[in-house]
């Protein structure tokens, strides 16, 4: 996996995702809010354009995150823990996909709604599974780059990123449930876009 390119879908990834959450929620009803209704929502069998959140913003956003870990992954090698926080990130993009796959029955919404379907459950445990992921993921990295000299600088970075995330979804919690959802998603994604600028700055040492 060619480092830049790995580098480039890193930092577009973040692009396709807001631009999912942006017009995937302008796409939808009056009585649909952003700041109350859950993200999953956006794709679900009864949502308006549910193409723009399932295929930009989960297939799409999910292929781009595999790619770049295919790069990190290569970038880091042979380090145990660098090929540990890679996977992560790489099983991330992938449950990520699988989410744009598998849709909700209905949105919350809707009267009556009741998500009960085989796939409405497969998209329930691909978003809990991909939550482990988003922790484990920076935790893994922070720690891998803490103990490989190109990359030492980029460890408290990351380190951070994990009480950021945190931090980010109690502070628009105040707004509401979809609000601190969203924002704790946004915030992983950039810390994406930031290591994936550091592997670009780094991939013109490498591939040398």
């Amino acid at each position: 996996m060619p480092l830049r390119l790995a580098s480039y879908c890193g930092l577009v990834a973040p692009l396709t995702y807001a631009a999912a959450l942006i017009f995937g929620g302008l796409a939808q009803p009056d009585a649909f809010s952003s700041a109350d209704d859950a993200i999953s929502d956006l794709g679900a069998d009864t949502a308006s354009s549910p193409w723009i959140y399932n295929q930009i913003g989960l297939n799409l956003t999910g292929i781009l995150v595999v790619v770049f870990a295919l790069g990190l992954w290569r970038a880091l090698s042979p380090d145990v823990l660098g090929r540990l926080g890679a996977a992560a990130v790489a099983l991330t993009g992938f449950t990520l996909f699988l989410q744009g796959l598998f849709r909700l029955d209905c949105q919350g919404i809707d009267a009556g709604c009741e998500n009960t379907s085989w796939h409405s459950e497969a998209h329930s445990w691909a978003t809990g599974v991909s939550a482990a992921f988003l922790f484990a993921a920076p935790l893994l990295l922070a720690l891998a780059f803490r103990r490989l000299p190109r990359w030492r600088d980029t460890w408290l970075p990351t380190l951070a990123a994990v009480p950021l995330f945190v931090a980010a979804s109690i502070v628009f919690s105040g707004i509401g449930a979809g609000a601190s959802t969203r924002a704790g998603a946004v915030a992983w994604i950039v810390w994406l876009a930031f290591v994936a600028f550091r592997l670009l700055k780094k991939s013109e040492g490498m591939e040398a």
